[in-house]
């Protein structure tokens, strides 16, 4: 994953259902203050909405999927003092990551959007909102996530479990070049090149690691705070890009079409409407409200 804006670049290209994780369920989270329709391809939109809850407490009432474009966002705080708490972990394995959180050196160095990411400057009013400092459970990270970006929790309940089924550990995507490998990670011949909840490449986002891999709050930040860029009209890269017939092109508020640009790094190809897909349908079946997940 982790191609979105790198439209000149492969895109993972690979298989995004992920099987299921055997487990009991403890107990039912409170899941999502929204309800909604997923919308139909090929002219994907925002998804309607049947019931409306603030994200926090002086966040703007969000419609369906994510708040409008140019939408004021919550702080780190007030998102942390809204989101519900529970001891529900379906995925204790991501315990340490979920209590790890970036140091302020970590932070320093991480890329910001404009100039790497696109050459518009307004782009890094979300790239410094990126802290990646939340520790909690696993749902709770989600939650935060939500809030901070101003979207639905249940998209990124779902795209997680297209990513990785919620397991922060998730490391796919063999490369045989140990030039696009972290530190460590080359075996000889292979090493991973995705890792954490949504699947973020050290291909081209070199400056993330070790954090991408080490602390779930800051993967799902990081990949959010650039989703939310992109949905604000200012992923300048993808104004080129030729979309599929019948889709239309780059502009501000296409949750879809920047969705599936994290996946195929394009806007509208074959691999990003088949991960929008896979995302829509595992929205639509909410697999972490099942007893198994």
């Amino acid at each position: 994953m982790g191609a979105l804006l790198l439209s000149a670049c492969e895109g993972r290209q690979q298989p995004v259902s992920p099987s299921a994780d055997p487990g009991l369920r403890p107990l039912t989270p409170t899941v999502g203050a929204m309800t909604f329709q997923p919308a139909a391809l090929p002219t994907p939109s925002p998804l309607s909405s049947t019931a409306t809850v603030t994200a926090a407490a002086t966040a703007p009432a969000v419609q369906g999927l994510i708040s409008a474009v140019g939408a004021a966002l919550p702080s780190d705080q007030q998102c942390a003092a809204s989101i519900h708490y529970s001891s529900w972990e379906p995925r204790p394995d991501n315990t340490a990551a979920n209590h790890r959180v970036p140091t302020a050196q970590q932070l320093a160095a991480i890329d910001q959007f404009y100039p790497t990411y696109t050459q518009n400057s307004q782009a890094n009013r979300y790239s410094t909102r990126i802290s990646g400092n939340f520790t909690g459970t696993t749902d709770e990270i989600i939650q935060w996530v939500a809030c901070k970006w101003g979207v639905n929790a249940d998209l990124v309940r779902a795209q997680a479990a297209v990513e990785s089924w919620w397991h922060q550990s998730t490391a796919a995507g063999k490369t045989t070049e140990s030039r696009y490998c972290p530190p460590g990670t080359w075996n000889g011949s292979s090493c991973p090149s995705f890792y954490g909840l949504l699947q973020i490449t050290y291909r081209y986002f070199s400056h993330e690691w070790p954090m991408m891999r080490d602390d779930t709050a800051f993967n799902a930040d990081y990949v959010y705070g650039m989703m939310r860029m992109c949905y604000e009209g200012l992923a300048t890269q993808l104004q080129a890009a030729t979309p599929s017939a019948g889709y239309p092109r780059y502009h501000a508020g296409d949750i879809w079409g920047c969705l599936g640009s994290w996946f195929s790094g394009q806007w509208y190809d074959s691999g990003a409407i088949h991960y929008i897909q896979e995302v829509q349908k595992t929205l639509q079946e909410k697999p972490w409200l099942g007893r198994w997940f």
